[in-house]
């Protein structure tokens, strides 16, 4: 038994040793008939060079299969436990989704503070919500402007009958600006603008029924009854602008909306059968956290 094992395997490594010094010769590999005559029946010349060659290049083919498999079909979606292209696409959406909400939220936090610095007679911060922190920078000059907007623009700013103000009320190198008020409501001053006598605004008794608007474009950042003042607005304005609407019959705007110069933000009703102060209109205008006289932005009539 030992000496028929130890033969085979000296064939064995006969045999190996016989390819691996004749790697790259042919060799005749043949099929014979089993039986007496041993006739032989098919043969072909192959080199172990050519065999590890030719197995090499299946390999390479299945590989290819395999990748081509994964990366352009929906194999591994199928699969449980690995990330196919469903999963991808589920992962990108819940990561833009979590960005917008921790955007949401930040701009919240903005309005949140803002309410609180109001509340307390300061100046409130204003961000462009169009604007997020991780968009791109673009370039405004990317447009050239045209001959007629040059035109327009020189109308506007300089000393012509469209001109915005008269260049000679402005110091030399200053920037034409303009801000204008709408009147909130029509009627009589019976109060005028008197913040040491404890007015900080006006009060109107309206000559009829009708309805308040907005001096400006802004936000309402307070709509509410209070017990000093009755149906209460509060809208945000640029450049530091608060302005005031008390004692208003019906409140028309809500907490966040965006309002637009002259847009009807209340109702008030003119009660001739009660008392004058019962009906009296109280409109404040703030700017900067400190009370302004309405009578120097707003044309009452």
């Amino acid at each position: 038994m030992g000496d028929k094992e130890h033969n085979s395997g000296g064939k064995i490594r006969t045999g190996v040793w016989y390819l691996l010094s004749h790697f790259t010769r042919k060799q005749r590999v043949s099929i014979r008939e089993r039986g007496n005559n041993d006739r032989e029946v098919w043969y072909i010349y192959i080199s172990p060079m050519r065999i590890t060659l030719a197995v090499l290049g299946v390999l390479i083919v299945m590989f290819a299969i395999v990748v081509t498999g994964v990366v352009y079909t929906p194999v591994l979606d199928a699969l449980p436990g690995y990330p196919g292209r469903k999963a991808r696409e589920m992962l990108t959406e819940n990561i833009m989704r979590i960005d917008s909400l921790e955007y949401r939220m930040r701009i919240m936090q903005e309005y949140c503070n803002n309410v609180a610095l109001i509340m307390e007679c300061g100046v409130p911060v204003l961000h462009d919500a169009a604007v997020r922190g991780d968009s791109l920078v673009r370039d405004r000059e990317v447009v050239v402007p045209s001959r007629a907007d040059s035109l327009l623009r020189a109308q506007i700013e300089g000393t012509g009958r469209f001109a915005l103000v008269p260049s000679a009320s402005l110091p030399a190198g200053s920037a034409v600006t303009r801000t204008e008020f709408v009147a909130p409501i029509e009627g009589v001053v019976v109060q005028r603008f008197e913040p040491l006598a404890g007015m900080p605004g006006m009060g109107i008794v309206p000559d009829r029924s009708q309805q308040v608007v907005a001096t400006q474009a802004g936000t309402v950042v307070m709509s509410q009854w209070t017990p000093e003042d009755g149906n209460t607005i509060e809208i945000q304005h640029n450049n530091g602008y608060i302005s005031f609407y008390k004692h208003n019959t019906q409140l028309l705007k809500k907490v966040g909306e965006r309002v637009t110069a002259g847009e009807a933000i209340a109702y008030m009703e003119r009660a001739d059968s009660v008392a004058v102060l019962q009906s009296e209109f109280i409109f404040e205008l703030w700017n900067n956290g400190m009370p302004v006289d309405p009578q120097q932005y707003v044309i009452f009539r």
